[in-house]
């Protein structure tokens, strides 16, 4: 009979263990910095993740490194610059070739109140100017690769009135006006509904370079998730 207990408690011992390694998340050990390393960069991993869309094997992350942005003074001429970028990784086994960042047309950013209702965007553009040859380009993105850009955005006053905008640097501007104090949401929309564009190439010479009439590229839409900003007087 001892026997048997004996036996008996070693079985629910080892069924104990091997049902705790079960449960147990791949890659974190009971013991040792190392699994809880691991962990912490999963987290990491998964809070940028609430930043990103992916779309078609593509994914699309809104960058917003400082999330206080401070209000300006009312002094002419004085202005706060924001970053506000999007980074966009090709995570296909192909290479993919996007068009030009132009935040008139393929890139978009919303802006909602603390009610949740968006702000109306203002601004826009009479023609096109070849103002920045690099942001006229068409990256390609090689597989596991990205690519980034940051539109030209401040916050500054106008007409006593508390903006926030910025030019597109191909001839036009944007801006979102009678900002306050506050907590809003910002997200950006890319969008493309042509494969084929004229496209610069930023190594040539400036003064001699023309477009190449680019074919193959991406089509299709996708919106960001919305960060959470604070607008905070000094």
């Amino acid at each position: 009979m001892r026997n048997l207990f004996l036996f008996c408690l070693a079985l629910v011992l080892v069924l104990g263990a091997e049902i705790g390694h079960f449960l147990m998340p791949s890659g974190l050990s009971a013991t040792g910095d190392a699994g809880i390393g691991r962990v912490a960069d999963l987290i990491s991993f998964e809070s940028t993740d609430s930043n990103a869309v992916e779309v078609d094997g593509i994914r699309f992350e809104i960058l917003v490194p400082e999330r206080v942005w401070l209000i300006p003074t009312k002094q002419l001429g004085d202005e706060a610059p924001v970053k506000i970028g999007i980074r966009i990784t090709n995570q296909k086994q192909t290479a993919i070739r996007f068009t030009r960042f132009d935040p008139q047309v393929v890139l978009g950013l919303e802006i909602a109140g603390a009610d949740g209702l968006p702000l109306i965007r203002k601004g826009g553009r009479d023609m096109l100017t070849e103002a920045s040859y690099e942001q006229l380009a068409c990256p390609l993105v090689q597989p596991g690769e990205s690519v980034t850009f940051f539109l030209d955005a401040n916050l500054y006053w106008r007409n006593n009135l508390l903006q926030l905008g910025g030019s597109d640097e191909l001839g036009g501007g944007w801006y979102f006006e009678a900002l306050k104090p506050g907590t809003y949401k910002v997200r950006l929309l890319y969008g493309n509904s042509s494969s084929v564009a004229s496209c610069y190439d930023p190594t040539q010479n400036p003064k001699t370079r023309v477009p190449d009439i680019l074919q193959g590229l991406w089509v299709g839409q996708a919106i960001t998730p919305f960060v959470e900003v604070r607008l905070v007087n000094f």
